[in-house]
């Protein structure tokens, strides 16, 4: 029966058992780098993300103040305004 197994498979009869193990290897490795991954990689990513998002913010504000600049109205109406407007007609 060895003779015939061996016949089958050229690569030799311990050749699916060092696949299996390779696959074995592999499926440790990618478990350990999906964990690295969750526990260091992911954590630093949401900190610098949060700091880069605060930034453009700022600069995003800076940028609307420049193209529109940002005056603070009175809370009361001005009476000048309404009789120009009203004069102009």
């Amino acid at each position: 029966m060895q003779d015939y197994a061996s016949s089958r498979n050229p690569y030799g009869s311990g050749f699916g058992q060092r696949v299996e193990e390779a696959v074995d290897d592999v499926a440790y490795e990618l478990r350990s780098a999906v964990a690295y991954v969750d526990r260091v990689v992911v954590p630093q990513v949401r900190r610098e993300s949060s700091g880069a998002l605060r930034l453009l913010a700022g600069h995003l504000e800076k940028l609307a103040n420049t193209l529109h600049p940002y005056t603070p109205k009175s809370d009361a109406p001005s009476s000048s305004t309404s009789t120009s407007e009203g004069s102009a007609r």
